[in-house]
């Protein structure tokens, strides 16, 4: 019989994640670890099952930069994230009036980016 998830499990699986997202963003170079310090990170699966990575930047400009490197993130999400299919970069930009939270979305998507699998055929 499976256990109840205790508040330990989540304190361990936070920490996981944590680390794992520093060690992410400590392998690139000042620049892009600066930018990747500002964004929000989250897991979550497409709706046909793919599991995401999501990087949330603050401003579109930030996203574009994302956008640019996309190809090096990709590579870092191999090598340390084998379960993650693809990769979501997006930009959630603050509001700055109830009326303006109307007209726009929450999140504007700047792409989206299949993570190949290695395959050891």
């Amino acid at each position: 019989m499976l256990s109840e998830y205790s508040s330990r499990d989540r304190e361990l699986t936070q920490n996981f994640h944590e680390a794992l997202l520093t060690y992410f963003c400590q392998a690139f170079d000042d620049s892009l670890q600066d930018l990747l310090y500002e964004c929000s990170f989250g897991f979550a699966p497409s709706p046909t099952g793919e599991q995401t990575f999501f990087i949330i930047a603050s401003s579109l400009d930030d996203t574009e930069e994302l956008v640019n490197v996309a190809e090096r993130l990709v590579g870092k999400i191999m090598d340390l994230m084998p379960g993650i299919s693809k990769l979501a970069l997006c930009c959630q930009p603050p509001q700055t009036s109830a009326r303006e939270a109307i007209d726009r979305p929450n999140f504007l998507y700047g792409r989206i980016v299949a993570v190949p699998r290695f395959s050891l055929e």
